[in-house]
């Protein structure tokens, strides 16, 4: 196999805030905290982690602060053994953070603040070798800055002019990006990867109606993998539709959980796995991250094959 395999991830890396709660209080109550902690997290570190976790080391395009959580981050970067390649660390600058409110169930809700992790400029990439990425991934929380959005949208032309393919995941903020770039994005996209209710977005912003999926096709998506929560996924190629049912865990927090299936999409892809396969290692990843307190943790290649060999 063509050892040009190379991922490279375009997203921040923030500090997530966990509060732990029975339950989310309604509009102007309260609630009791049983637990609270800070994790690094962020997409791209979410998915770059279940990278690393299945023996692949991705280069991450993302600007860090100087200040309390960016040194936070730079120290759990450097601990973690990520590649630094496309990390610049910016003085004067601060790092963003989200809250992470998690409840008794694993249902979580967001608060999240932006920092420099949102800005982008293509000397970050000056020591990515472009010729040898083969797998592009994007999240659509990156694309919220219009500058940073239109120089992003330049590199990834760049990037699949040299053979790479790109993965977007359109995230639940798709309806905040401008949308000449979103679709920009999308006829760049090769794989999208959205929940149902970001599906539903989709086709509102582009006024797809039913015709979604031949839509995708006109604009050069080969595939779209939708997912559906503890329904499992459905894959949606020309001519082939499957779905995946979903690995039975008991769930603590599905928070990272789609970015872990990123993770393992993009594993099963880079290895030249079938798309059924490579769907089949990305939902064991998902679901072994919900049973995992925070965005990500650790476990390994073998723990995921024995997932699947247990299902089937």
């Amino acid at each position: 196999m063509d050892d040009k395999r190379e991922i490279l991830i375009f997203g921040g890396i923030i500090v997530d805030q966990y509060v732990l709660v029975n339950e989310s209080p309604k509009r102007g109550g309260d609630a009791l905290i049983s637990d609270s902690f800070f994790r690094v997290g962020g997409c791209a570190i979410n998915v770059g982690s279940t990278l690393q976790n299945l023996g692949v080391r991705p280069h991450i395009a993302s600007m860090v602060g100087d200040d309390e959580w960016g040194r936070k981050i730079k120290l759990y970067l450097s601990q973690k053994a990520f590649s630094e390649r496309a990390i610049r660390y910016l003085e004067n600058r601060s790092s963003g953070y989200c809250i992470s409110i998690v409840e008794r169930d694993g249902e979580r809700t967001f608060l999240t603040r932006k920092g420099c992790e949102a800005d982008f400029a293509p000397s970050m990439l000056e020591d990515v070798p472009y010729d040898r990425v083969s797998h592009i991934y994007l999240t659509g929380y990156y694309l919220l800055e219009p500058e940073s959005a239109n120089q992003i949208v330049l590199q990834l032309k760049k990037l699949k002019k040299a053979g790479a393919y790109l993965v977007f995941d359109p995230g639940p903020l798709a309806g905040s990006i401008l949308l000449h770039t979103l679709y920009a994005v999308m006829e760049l996209t090769d794989l999208l990867i959205p929940n149902e209710n970001e599906w539903e977005m989709l086709s509102d912003l582009m006024r797809w109606g039913k015709c979604g999926d031949s839509r995708c096709r006109e604009l050069g998506i080969k595939c779209v993998i939708l997912k559906r929560g503890s329904r499992g996924v459905e894959v949606r190629m020309e001519g082939n539709f499957f779905s995946v049912p979903p690995y039975r865990v008991d769930s603590i927090d599905t928070t990272g959980a789609g970015d872990s299936f990123a993770g393992g999409l993009l594993y099963g892809l880079s290895q030249g796995l079938g798309i059924d396969e490579a769907v089949r290692i990305a939902s064991a990843c998902g679901a072994l991250t919900t049973t995992i307190m925070g965005p990500h943790g650790e476990f390994s290649l073998n723990d995921i094959t024995d997932m699947i060999e247990k299902a089937r």
